[in-house]
């Protein structure tokens, strides 16, 4: 079974989280990179693109199999 508490916020609920309970924030977040994983596989998503499409550029996968089922 998953459980995602985090599943219903929106970004502007994780934003507020953040602020409020000053946590720490990958500096790349602030470079334009909204989804971060290992350094071969993040690029900065064109603007306006999904937040995940910096991900795993020009290859077919979209998750690193951590989370398969």
């Amino acid at each position: 079974m998953k459980v995602n508490p985090l599943a219903a916020w929106t970004d502007q609920d994780v934003q507020e989280y953040i602020a409020d309970n000053d946590v720490l924030v990958n500096p790349l977040v602030r470079e334009g990179y909204p989804s971060i994983g290992c350094a071969p596989c993040t690029a900065k998503p064109a603007e306006g693109a999904d937040p995940r499409s910096g991900r795993w550029q020009g290859l077919a996968k979209t998750e690193c199999g951590l989370h398969a089922s």
